[in-house]
């Protein structure tokens, strides 16, 4: 069975990811005033060249082709909408890493308020045992018990599970960071 083909075109082994534009703006945030190599990408432009990214094979190199009518290139718009880019997700990428800064920061907060919480219940089970056992002093003990450990859960899933998203989004951003752009005149139809 033949392996799916892709829906990106491929330049000597490298995958080209096309984005057809009416004119420049399209790309940037108009509500930005700032010069193009200063915008902020359209949030559609930015999530279309993010999942585009996030599609490719991570071992094959994937470049970017900007279609912008003809009349529109100029060595400094060619400039501008790749230094644009680059800016965008190279601030992408930072707010990534204070993302992730700020979540070890909560998860060590939340590791030592769950191991306060452990050893109060447990010493709070230690107590309970020396009493009287009946339903309720037992009941009483297995609820302070699992208290104390479903406590340990949040600091455990951001320490094992909950960065990983993160460090997947910021070597998107990063491998975005330092993809050659081409910008280039719309094609023509062919006849």
């Amino acid at each position: 069975m033949e392996p799916p083909k892709s829906v990106y075109r491929t330049d000597n082994g490298i995958i080209v990811i096309e984005l057809v534009l009416r004119n420049v703006m399209q790309l940037f945030n108009s509500l930005d005033p700032s010069p193009f190599h200063e915008k902020e990408l359209d949030p559609d432009a930015e999530e279309y060249i993010f999942n585009a990214v996030v599609d490719q094979p991570k071992k094959i190199p994937v470049k970017m082709a900007i279609y912008i009518p003809e009349e529109s290139i100029t060595g400094n718009t060619r400039e501008s909408i790749i230094l644009g880019i680059h800016n965008h997700f190279i601030y992408k990428s930072s707010v990534s890493d204070r993302e992730l800064r700020r979540l070890f920061e909560r998860g060590r907060l939340v590791l030592v308020i769950a191991i306060g919480i452990l050893l109060m219940t447990l010493l709070a089970r230690q107590i309970l045992s020396t009493l009287e056992q009946d339903l309720l002093i037992r009941m009483a003990g297995e609820g302070f018990l699992i208290l104390g450990w479903v406590t340990l859960w949040e600091p455990a899933y951001i320490f094992i599970y909950g960065w990983w998203p993160i460090v997947q989004k910021r070597r998107i951003y990063t491998q975005i960071t330092t993809m050659e752009i081409e910008v280039l005149p719309v094609p023509q139809p062919k006849r």
